[in-house]
């Protein structure tokens, strides 16, 4: 590899050579999902990966896992290189965060026939909601719910199918995602408003390779390029 990648890219030695491992989180549908046709992950965090690997001049590698959770316990275990993940204070002691590159939104979902009629009525006794363990979200919901019950579960979509199967009375994830599901049921419906915004952002692990400053440089790149909004 030469001294640097394309448009200034600082050069990674001894590891230039090696494939960029881009972590991917197959549960949220705002940065992922796989392809009908050829069953391969598609996604703003496909393409942002790829365009890392360019920018590093360093072939890329996709290693997917299918929660926020499941990238995060795999942290110290040389798994991956960066991942797209949402910026959660509780995993900085691990990751390592570019700024924030887009915002997403932590919605609820609830049976048809609830009497809950806003996200904001979500949080009262009697009220059990079901979240992902290891998603932002989830950090969120147990440090602001003051009455309703916190129900753990291991991915997302496992929160929606407890909502359908009557094991809660609502079901946490993101917008995208919770949108995907509700649009195949006649029973379920997004209650208005989100109860957080989600900064997504680049992570790479503390003491790796590639630093938050490497990230930022290249999310200008990307902004420059029109590859991201520039705001």
């Amino acid at each position: 590899m030469s001294e640097s990648g394309q448009d200034g890219a600082p050069a990674l030695d001894p590891a230039a050579s090696s494939p960029l491992r881009i972590a991917i989180n197959l549960a949220n549908a705002a940065l992922v999902r796989i392809g009908a046709d050829d069953g391969e992950p598609h996604g703003i965090a496909v393409d942002l990966g790829r365009a890392l690997g360019a920018w590093l001049d360093r072939p890329v590698r996709l290693v997917t896992f299918p929660s926020a959770g499941a990238v995060m316990a795999s942290v110290g275990t040389d798994a991956w290189d960066v991942a797209f993940l949402a910026i959660d204070p509780a995993r900085a002691d691990r990751v390592a965060y570019s700024r924030p590159y887009m915002r997403i939104e932590g919605v609820f979902a609830v049976h048809d026939a609830s009497a809950l009629r806003h996200g904001e009525d979500a949080d009262r006794p009697q009220i059990r909601i079901a979240s992902a363990a290891g998603a932002a979200y989830h950090g969120h919901l147990t440090h602001t719910l003051r009455h309703a019950e916190l129900v753990t579960v291991p991915v997302p979509d496992d929160a929606l199918r407890l909502l359908c199967e009557g094991g809660c009375e609502v079901a946490a994830g993101v917008r995208q995602s919770v949108e995907a599901f509700v649009a195949q049921r006649t029973d379920l419906r997004i209650l208005p408003g989100r109860f957080m915004a989600i900064e997504q952002a680049i992570a790479v692990p503390r003491h790796g390779a590639l630093g938050a400053d490497e990230l930022d440089d290249f999310l200008a790149h990307a902004a420059a390029t029109g590859l991201i909004d520039p705001a």
